[in-house]
This record gives structure tokens, sequence and C-alpha cells, in this order.
């Protein structure tokens, strides 16, 4: 049998693909089951804030509570910007970055979170997707974050997709509003080439009861 340099060469690449999009899938099937739901069952993206839900979490930690797009995580301040410690955290939850302010102070929280698994990934992968549907937030959409037995209430005025710099170059600048939020993450699924960036102003800070 001879060996044909250009048909082994195909068959490779070939197996290549098709292991790499099955890998892809793998880490990502989380996230694109998201987006499936977040299209046909769209009656869910309507939910209000449900204060049964909130009212039991730990006083102690800050929550990031998003009922459009099904999110309910622990949000984790880094100690420091170090990879090892932001990865650690976001297998926690959502990060609060270090440097900006927290949730409800003057000024900007800045929090990120996960659309994709990691391959580094440990645990069950609960917090895998949480941002797996930021891209769907609109303006007017609300974002709470629970601290204390208190909610505050967010209401989102902007969503873009920038590049990395972009991103970074807005959120060096003074926030608009006299206390603000900024969520990220990774866009598209999978990859870093982007980021989603969603900005919004608080509106109102009220106890759960």
């Amino acid at each position: 049998m001879l060996f044909n340099p250009k048909k082994e060469i195909k068959i490779f690449s070939v197996i290549f693909l098709a292991s790499t999009a099955l890998v892809y899938f793998i880490l990502n099937g989380g996230a694109y089951s998201q987006i499936l739901k977040y299209k046909l069952f769209s009656s869910y993206a309507e939910a209000g804030s449900d204060n049964k839900m909130i009212s039991g979490l730990d006083e102690k930690n800050y929550y990031l509570y998003i009922p459009k797009i099904e999110v309910l995580a622990p949000a984790i301040s880094f100690e420091n910007t170090s990879e090892k410690n932001v990865l650690a955290v976001l297998e926690k939850g959502v990060g609060l970055y270090a440097g900006s302010q927290l949730p409800g102070e003057a000024g900007r929280a800045v929090i990120l979170g996960h659309s994709s698994k990691e391959t580094w990934y440990h645990r069950d992968g609960r917090y895998s997707y949480n941002f797996a549907l930021l891209d769907k937030l609109q303006n007017g959409d609300e974002i709470y974050v629970v601290f204390e037995g208190k909610k505050l209430t967010y209401k989102v005025f902007s969503n873009d997709i920038l590049t990395p710099e972009k991103t970074n170059e807005i959120l060096s600048q003074e926030p608009k509003g006299d206390s603000e939020i900024a969520l990220i993450t990774c866009w598209p699924i999978g990859f870093s080439l982007k980021r989603v960036l969603v900005q919004a102003e608080l509106v109102r800070v009220e106890k759960i009861k």
C-alpha cells in the first residue's frame, strides 16, 4: 500500500477538527443550553425579584441576583489580581474586582464572571456559566446585589461588546452616576477575544423583609 501524504494530512485534519469541536462543546455545552433555554422559554426572562429566594442568603456575604438571566451567585472579593487568585474566586461565584468600589458605595463596583467552563475547573461547574446570557440584558433591566439584609437595585443603562482595551478604557473613566456596577465576561462563548460590558446605576436600596 503506497503512502499518500495528501490523504494522510486530510484524514489527520478531519480528526483534529472533530476532536477540537467535541472538546469545545463538552466544555461549553452548559452555556449553550442556557442560551437555548432562554430562546425557547422567554417567559422566565420576565421574572421579577423574588424576595423569598434572597431573604435566606448569608447576610455576611454579597450576592449577585439577576432574575432575567437566572443568576444567583456569591460575589467574592479578590484578595489580589493574580491569575491563580482570580480563577480560584470564579470557581466559587463571581468576583468583586480588587481596587473597585464595593456595591452601594460611591463610584463603580466591577464584577467578573464566567460565560463558559474552563479546562482547569475543579468543582462541579455550578458557576461556570454565570454570565453566559449577560449580553441579553437590555437598558432598563434590573440587577440586584444583596448584602446584610438589604437589596440594592441597579438599572442597566448600557450593554456593549468591546475589545479588552476599550473595556479597560471605559472602566478607567469616572462613572456618570453616584454609584454604579459593571459586569464583565468574555465573548464569544469559549473565547476571550472581546468582552461583554454591562453597566448599571444604583436606583434603590431597601430592606429585605
